[in-house]
């Protein structure tokens, strides 16, 4: 029996079930069996979705860590207060800074990722920068901050570094000839533009040009 005949017979069935003079009720019976089911309201759609979505997020395996700890033994500047751990940026080659580390402290760092080390003064300048790179195995998880990759900071010449020698020094000096003469990279306390700027700038100020050097001084003009 085809489908349209299935639906007449049944329909007949229940014309013969129903009592005489109930014609309202039987219909009304009859179209509710055909009526569409009603879609999800779209706020209760879209926080099912949203559910689905952060299930799926936290169901994602997370990258590999390891740790890596300093202590007042083992570091190779007496004067170190706390070790700087940087990484490439991937894209352009660029040392970012993942963050640093209490002498005698410890965090938890991206496994296999390459690291350069620096090891910072009281006064935030790096004293010592590892000459190679150096990558951390992935290890269980202990106590300690996270640094991760995303949370990386990127200090860019033009938006953090050029503002500042466009404030104080440009009306003195050409930007190209003041960088490249007054510029070590990673001896920001070696390097004039930091250590001997005689504008008046602020402390801030200061510690910016400094981190910017020391983290190579990238895309100098």
């Amino acid at each position: 029996m085809k489908r349209d005949d299935l639906a007449i017979d049944g329909l007949l069935r229940e014309l013969a079930r129903a009592r005489r003079g109930d014609d309202e009720a039987f219909l009304s019976r009859v179209l509710s069996r055909t009526r569409p089911p009603k879609l999800l309201k779209p706020a209760l759609f879209a926080a099912t979705m949203l559910l689905a979505m952060g299930l799926a997020f936290s169901l994602a395996p997370e990258a590999p860590t390891g740790r890596i700890a300093f202590s007042r033994q083992a570091c190779l500047v007496p004067d170190a207060e706390r070790m700087r751990i940087l990484m490439k940026e991937p894209a352009t080659g660029q040392l970012l800074l993942l963050g640093d580390v209490p002498i005698r402290g410890e965090a938890r760092v991206p496994a296999g990722t390459p690291l350069l080390l620096q090891a910072v003064g009281s006064d935030g300048m790096a004293l010592w920068t590892a000459p190679t790179f150096v990558r951390v195995r992935p290890s269980p998880a202990t106590p300690g901050p996270a640094l991760d990759r995303k949370s990386a900071r990127k200090v860019e010449f033009a938006r953090d570094v050029k503002p500042i020698l466009d404030l104080h020094c440009a009306e003195c000096h050409a930007e190209a000839d003041l960088v490249r003469s007054a510029v070590k990279p990673f001896e920001a306390r070696r390097s004039p533009l930091v250590t001997q700027t005689h504008a008046p700038i602020s402390g801030a100020e200061r510690r910016q040009l400094a981190l910017w050097v020391d983290l190579g001084a990238a895309v100098r003009p």
